[in-house]
């Protein structure tokens, strides 16, 4: 997986976005978060989602996003063809990026909008699969490497966790992930460093 990574990087001459989404719940939500950066750390898109649907408590429990911070925001629907353009032809590096996938789906579905594959027009790597990999936790029962959160890949790297479950923070997270693995922006002497001191942005 790393080395799928690696190429992948390689053949988008070192080019790629980070995204992430914050979403009303893990099995039939819809996105109320998105953020996008690149891999300079620059912001592109950093924005609350109007929601189909009122936000669950326990979604809000999670990452504090309530009804009435997305109330003015866009819908998917004003948003999701701009998002589709912007990443189209671009490597894409997504923690868990099925999910991710699944929700922009489950968004369009809300707003009866038609089906976008998503594979078709960008390229997808998933952060959490190279780095269960990466982190070589092997289960014998599932017979693959264990998946581990974004927090936890986070803290292995020698760094600290920051804003986790915003998604900008998670984005900013698993940039510094996958640096990591491709041998970049090393903690130095197995100090913890502060994500904050690596932000570009808002």
């Amino acid at each position: 997986m790393l080395e799928e990574l690696k190429a992948a990087v390689e053949q988008h001459e070192g080019k790629f976005f980070i995204l992430d989404t914050e979403t009303t719940g893990l099995h039939d939500g819809e996105i109320c978060q998105i953020a996008i950066i690149d891999e300079t750390r620059k912001v592109w898109f950093n924005n609350f989602v109007k929601t189909k649907d009122s936000i669950p408590g326990d979604a809000t429990l999670i990452h504090g996003i309530t009804d009435a911070m997305v109330a003015e925001a866009p819908t998917w629907y004003d948003i999701a063809e701009t998002i589709q353009n912007f990443l189209k032809g671009h490597l894409v590096i997504i923690y868990n990026a099925v999910y991710d996938r699944k929700m922009m789906h489950k968004s369009a579905e809300r707003w009866d909008m038609p089906r976008y594959d998503w594979k078709e027009y960008s390229t997808f790597i998933c952060a959490m699969e190279v780095f269960a990999e990466y982190c070589g936790d092997w289960s014998d029962y599932h017979q693959s490497y264990k998946w581990k959160t974004l927090s936890f890949a986070t803290t292995y790297c020698g760094y600290s966790v920051l804003d986790a479950h915003h998604a900008l923070g998670d984005c900013q997270m698993t940039l510094t992930v996958v640096n990591h693995m491709l041998g970049k922006e090393q903690p130095q002497n197995n100090d913890a460093i502060n994500l904050s001191d690596l932000f570009i942005g808002d």
